[in-house]
């Protein structure tokens, strides 16, 4: 039964509503409804990366970026539900709610760590969420072993439903980016619906490699999610795609064509 199909746990339903709805009224999230118990089977979330569709050249103070989107899909049958409370001592404990095929939800606690998006978001951020790095090629495609990674600069993700990507899942959002919060938040929820994508664009802050002394040549970008292995999800066999692009100096700048393209939703 795919998501299109099947009915959503009430209880859920009715938590996500108060998420959306305390985001509105001003970020706190403090007064969200906790998931009744879980009955039934788990209904897990499948996060799949999407290739960069693109990837242009920046020159700025006399360094060279290359600059690209950030894409995640949730492909399976359950929401992608993130909730975290601030401790006594400052910090936060994160758990995922596991959605359940009759009703509620467990609450499951994870190791994902909160940290605050001060670079132009101002709002909580889940440290790597997913990760982009650039690894050269040798010449004939294959990525060079031992070679040292170049990684994006980015804080973290708030997860939201951003665009509907494929024809399963609501036709609504149900999640949105007010719910991650202010800074003097106590709690925070994120979501991402099944069919839903959430897209970080190559302008945001972050979405960024310095090649300055990357020497020309063929390189693959990969996108990784849940690098730590944080999350809950239905298969971690999907969690990694790529393009190869090819660096070249010219008299006009920087090139970065792509070249090839990995696994994954196009």
């Amino acid at each position: 039964m795919n998501a299109g199909s099947r009915q959503r746990p009430i209880a859920v339903g009715a938590l996500l509503l108060a998420l959306v709805v305390a985001g509105c009224g001003g970020g706190d999230l403090g007064a969200a409804a906790e998931p009744d118990p879980p009955v039934g089977t788990p209904v897990l979330p499948d996060l799949v990366p999407k290739p960069q569709n693109n990837v242009l050249t920046q020159r700025v103070k006399g360094r060279w970026r290359i600059r690209f989107n950030t894409i995640i899909v949730n492909v399976g049958e359950g929401d992608f539900i993130l909730r975290a409370k601030r401790t006594v001592r400052g910090g936060w404990e994160a758990e995922q709610d596991i959605p359940y095929s009759e009703e509620g939800a467990k609450q499951v606690p994870i190791r994902a760590r909160l940290v605050w998006g001060g670079d132009g978001h101002d709002h909580w951020h889940v440290e790597r969420v997913a990760v982009v790095r650039l690894v050269p090629l040798t010449p004939d495609g294959r990525v060079v072993q031992g070679a040292k990674s170049l990684i994006d600069t980015k804080v973290g993700f708030c997860f939201y439903d951003h665009t509907h990507e494929l024809p399963s899942g609501l036709a609504e959002p149900r999640y949105s980016a007010k719910s991650c919060g202010k800074e003097e938040t106590i709690v925070v929820g994120m979501g991402l619906s099944p069919g839903w994508n959430d897209t970080y664009r190559m302008r945001l802050p972050g979405q960024a490699i310095d090649v300055t002394d990357v020497p020309d040549g063929k390189y693959r970008l990969f996108t990784e999610i849940d690098p730590r292995g944080w999350f809950h999800e239905a298969s971690e066999r999907n969690n990694r795609t790529w393009i190869d692009i090819e660096l070249e100096r010219t008299g006009h700048g920087l090139a970065a064509p792509t070249i090839g393209t990995g696994p994954g939703l196009k």
